[in-house]
């Protein structure tokens, strides 16, 4: 095995950070970072976010409850899980159990973890952590933040995967979401 294939070989040495941006939802940060191989210095662009969450809530009938929004990023509707940012100084899970009664009015006694992953390593620091509640109740109170429009969107568990296939559900990061509940979802039916 040459050198090439020695992962301690990849990592290259961050020699300055500088933040040149800090907004609302993240910071821009540009790292000059040295190339292990070459030794030669360049530029990259590190976005700072908080963590985000996202959960795969099932009604008692076994419906997947979605959430239908206004993506600024696309200008379209984007099909999606409740979900959000985790909140300054609160757990994943207390942040999730959150994000699902604002932005449905569902609330659900369980939530396991099913993993986490980064979205976009190439560019974001954070991580997704994704959830799973099921026995989810319209007991909560309804209250998106006020930049959010949202329609609440109950679709039955069998035909996530063809939501998916057929791209109603599009977002890149909710399917990888929903992969990580396919196998409780189908040891339902």
């Amino acid at each position: 095995m040459d050198s090439r294939n020695k992962a301690g070989d990849l990592y290259w040495e961050v020699v300055e950070t500088k933040e040149v941006g800090a907004y609302n939802l993240f910071s821009v940060n540009i790292n000059r970072s040295r190339s292990p191989r070459t030794g030669k210095e360049h530029e990259f662009q590190v976005l700072s976010s908080p963590d985000w969450v996202a959960v795969i809530a099932l009604t008692k009938t076994n419906d997947v409850i979605l959430v239908n929004q206004y993506r600024h990023g696309t200008s379209r509707l984007s099909l999606e899980l409740p979900g959000g940012l985790v909140k300054p100084g609160q757990t994943p899970e207390r942040s999730a159990r959150e994000e699902l009664e604002e932005e449905t009015g569902f609330l659900a006694p369980h939530f396991e973890c099913l993993g986490s992953m980064y979205p976009l390593p190439a560019l974001f620091t954070n991580r997704f952590h994704v959830y799973f509640a099921p026995n989810a109740e319209p007991r909560g109170t309804f209250n998106p933040d006020e930049t959010e429009e949202l329609q609440t969107i109950l679709v039955p568990a069998p035909e996530i995967r063809q939501y998916i296939k057929s791209g109603r559900i599009d977002c890149g990061i909710m399917i990888a979401a929903l992969n990580y509940g396919m196998e409780k979802i189908d040891r339902l039916f």
